[in-house]
This record gives structure tokens, C-alpha cells and sequence, in this order.
């Protein structure tokens, strides 16, 4: 099957020769992931653009992510070819199988999720500083070998932490009585891999060591809007969440019902942001709920406008001599208040998120945020076009479209 799978890609309309492809075979089940490491098209044309991928670290939520900024691509999931390369690295600096150097990458990067940061870091110094020591020495310092497993501050740490041994046992650790201990004839290739993974993890600057860190925006104007909400029930796979700048309604993309597809999460709601004040510099969102009063204020003012253009000369007269009374009071636009907004600013409607395409995020970029066409493709009749005939039902009774 491996010497099949380069035949494969050697025999493609644009070959992939094998100094390339060294090794993908160990970790690829098929053509199309081998491709998707290699960073290839279908066809084994080359990615160039899909090889420019940054680590980043999120401060507010204490985790990494990877921007990609040739093509418009941010996901918390490390791509594959950043995977690969860094797999290839550990497996040429240590010497070790590409397959062990993906487990020992796969185990820890499994583990950054499983738990709170704050119990995750914990564990990640407790290890780097347990297999650092006897990958330092050469695993020449008897000393260094073993650790009590009920030490407690290893226990607390690591040992009581579900999947945080599991480095331990991948590397050469081996459970003998009350103690992990490690031979004083182990290889050390897969003690240094996982050191020098887990020193990098455990100052935060990821599988790189070269992570950015992200402060959340307020704090320095970079990274992503900031949010209490990041992580919380119904905003888990929201990479973005931006509040009304009125009432501070926390607006709901529909990530976490597209991507788990549990009847409970969230519908997806509209976010109408104010191209005009971004063209300032500046930032204004409005929520559905304050969109639909922001645009009955302007429907009803338009309304006392034109009333009050087509009075009659004899009606103004008797305005003048007080007979219009209360009702002239009432239909008055200064009993309206003042509008949410500049009614003389452009607006850009922002459906909710119906595809896992990452460009979802890069509005005006080809984006499904056409201003022109904020429900989506008409066409192809989709859920985006469904979501808007919904709105259009929900504040005008509208319920069908063309």
C-alpha cells in the first residue's frame, strides 16, 4: 500500500516526486490526505499560497490558532500541511519514525482541549520538566529515570489528570509498583521530541515555538473582538463574536448548531454592521431586535415627513390657530426620539454562518456578506436564502421572494 500511494501520486497530472512526498506514505491513509500534507491540489498541482500559515496564541481563551493570511483562512484545527512539517521536523532532528513523531504530537495537541488551560499548563510544566531532565543528561542520571506516582505534586498534576501520562508511557516510561520509570537504555530521540514539544507548549509559543500571542481587542487593538462569551454554551465554535453596539446583545453566527448539529444550539442571527463608521476606523453593530426599531424609527419619521409635505395651506392655518390639538402632537417626527444610528450611513447585512467554508469571516472578499445579496445565493436556493425569507417573514410578513 505505501510504495502504491507514491505510485499514485508520481503518476498525477502534475507528478509529486518522491523527495517530496518522503514519508507521507507512513502517515497517509489515502491520496487525498497525502495531498492534503504535501499542500497539493487534487491534481498535484502545488499550493504555494496554502504553505504561509501562522501559529497564533488566543490570550483570552488560552489557545492556539492558525491564520493563513493569502487566502483568507483562520480555524483553531492546525492544517495539514503545518501538521506534516512539523512532524518531518521532529522525525529529522531526533531520528525518529514519522509515525511516532505525529503520536507525540497528536497526544499532546489532543490534550491542550481536554481540560481548563489552568489545569492543561499545569500539567504541561510538571511533564516538560520530568522528561527534559533525563533527555538533558543523555538519560545518564539514574535519578532522573523515575517518578513516585504518589508524589503529590506529580500526582495533583499530572497522575489525577485524565491523558496527561500518556506522553509518559509513549516516550519509554513504564509502570513499575508505585513508581514510572523509564530504562537507562531507552532511545532517546522520542525523550527529546517530546521535551522539546512540550517546553514550547508550556510557555505558550505552540508546536512552533514561534507563536504570536493575541491580546483580545480593547487591550491593545489587536486579535478579536472581546467577549465574555468565547467558549461559553452556544458560542463554543464562534470564532468571532461581536456585541450590538446598542444594547450589547451578544450576536450568535449559528457556528455551534452548523458544526455539532444539535437541535438545542442556537439559530444563527443577522448582524448589521455600519460600513460608513468602519470606513472611519470605528466600529457599530446592531442586532436584529435593534435593527428592525432602528428601521420602524425610520419608516415612521419618513412618514410625518411626507404627511407634513402634502398639508394643505387651510390645515397649516389652522395649526397655526391650535386646531390640530393632539393628534398633530402625536404625528409629529420630535415625539419619535432620537434614531439608534445615522440614518444617513450604509449598512452591510451579515447572515448567519451556513457554510464551514473559512471565509466566512472575511466579508467583502467574496464572502457571502454581499450588501446586494444578504441572504445568500439565490440560485441555488440554499439555507442562507431560507434564513432570509424567514427574516423577511418574521418582520414583514413576506414568504415568498420573486
Amino acid at each position: 500500500m505505501p510504495c502504491a500511494l507514491l505510485e499514485r501520486l508520481a503518476a498525477l497530472p502534475h507528478p509529486v516526486g518522491a523527495a517530496e512526498a518522503q514519508g507521507v506514505e507512513q502517515v497517509a491513509s489515502n491520496l487525498t490526505e497525502a495531498l492534503a500534507f504535501l499542500g497539493r491540489e487534487p491534481d498535484g498541482q502545488a499550493q504555494p499560497h496554502l504553505k504561509h500559515w501562522r501559529e497564533l496564541f488566543a490570550e483570552r481563551e488560552q489557545r492556539l490558532y492558525y491564520v493563513n493570511d493569502e487566502v483568507g483562512y483562520n480555524s483553531w484545527a492546525a492544517p495539514p500541511y503545518f501538521k506534516f512539517q512539523e512532524w518531518a521536523l521532529d522525525s529529522q532532528l531526533y531520528g525518529i519514525p514519522l509515525r511516532l513523531a505525529r503520536d507525540i504530537y497528536e497526544t499532546l495537541d489532543a490534550f491542550l482541549t481536554c481540560h481548563p488551560p489552568e489545569v492543561v499548563y499545569k500539567a504541561l510544566a510538571v511533564l516538560a520538566r520530568l522528561i527534559s531532565n533525563v533527555a538533558d543528561c543523555g538519560n545518564s542520571v539514574e535519578k532522573f529515570r523515575s517518578v513516585t506516582v504518589e508524589n503529590s505534586k506529580f500526582k495533583a498534576a499530572v497522575w489525577d489528570v485524565p491523558g496527561a501520562a500518556q506522553i509518559l508511557f509513549m516516550v519509554g516510561f513504564k509502570r513499575q509498583g508505585g513508581s514510572l520509570s523509564v530504562g537507562g537504555d531507552a532511545p532517546l530521540g522520542p525523550l527529546q521530541a517530546a521535551a522539546a514539544r512540550l517546553r514550547c507548549l508550556a510557555d505558550r509559543k505552540g508546536h512552533s515555538g514561534t507563536a504570536e500571542h493575541v491580546k483580545p481587542e480593547g487591550t491593545d487593538g489587536s486579535g478579536r473582538p472581546a467577549s465574555p462569551f468565547y467558549g461559553q454554551p452556544g458560542f463554543r465554535y464562534q470564532e468571532q463574536i461581536w456585541h450590538c453596539s446598542v444594547c450589547d446583545h451578544a450576536i450568535n453566527d449559528g457556528s455551534e448548531r452548523l458544526w455539532t448539529g444539535r437541535h438545542d444550539a442556537p439559530h444563527g442571527e443577522y448582524r448589521y454592521l455600519c460600513t460608513t463608521c468602519q470606513d472611519e476606523g470605528c466600529t457599530f453593530n446592531l442586532c436584529q431586535d435593534c435593527w428592525d426599531r432602528f428601521q420602524q424609527h425610520e419608516r415612521t419619521a419618513a412618514g410625518c415627513s411626507g404627511s407634513a409635505s402634502s398639508d394643505t395651506a387651510a390645515g397649516a392655518a389652522a395649526r397655526a390657530a391650535g386646531a390640530t390639538g393632539a393628534a398633530g402632537a402625536a404625528g409629529s417626527s420630535s415625539s419619535l426620539g432620537r434614531p439608534l444610528h445615522d440614518p444617513r450611513h450604509a449598512f452591510q447585512h451579515i447572515g448567519p454562518r451556513m457554510t464551514r467554508h473559512n471565509d466566512y469571516y472575511h466579508h467583502g472578499e467574496g464572502g457571502g456578506a454581499n450588501p446586494s445579496n444578504p441572504g445568500g445565493n439565490r440560485a441555488a436556493a440554499g439555507a442562507s436564502y431560507g434564513r432570509a425569507l424567514q427574516r423577511l417573514g418574521e418582520r414583514y410578513g413576506i414568504r415568498h421572494w420573486g
